[in-house]
Order: C-alpha cells, then structure tokens, then sequence
C-alpha cells in the first residue's frame, strides 16, 4: 500500500469515529432531555365512583 493510500484510509476512519462519537453525544444528549424516565402506564376506564370492575365489559351470557 502507498503513503497516499495509508492517509486515504485513516481520514476516513477518523472521520468516521467524529461522527460516531457526535451521534452518540447526540443521542445522549436527547435521552437526558427526554427525562430518562419510563412513560406511565394507560389509565382504565373507572367509574364515578372510583372502582373500574367494570372494564374491560364482561362478555354476555349465551342463551339458548
């Protein structure tokens, strides 16, 4: 391999590893913005009364 050869090929892997290392920043970045918390499970459907026995509705009884 040439000297030419040799620079060509550690450009590009020095470029490649700038950009890995601001991606990985970036990503960072966005996961500590984001809180880093887990979102909070769905709410079920409840009654006025506060009990939700009634969700999900139970399925009719068969008639003959």
């Amino acid at each position: 391999m040439s000297a030419a050869r040799n620079a060509g090929i550690r450009k590009t892997v020095r470029q490649f590893a700038i950009a890995m290392v601001a991606c990985t920043a970036v990503a960072g970045g966005a996961s500590l913005a984001a809180g880093g918390t887990a979102p909070a499970p769905a709410q079920l459907h409840q009654q006025a009364d506060g009990t939700n026995d009634d969700w999900p509705a139970p399925s009719p009884a068969p008639t003959n």
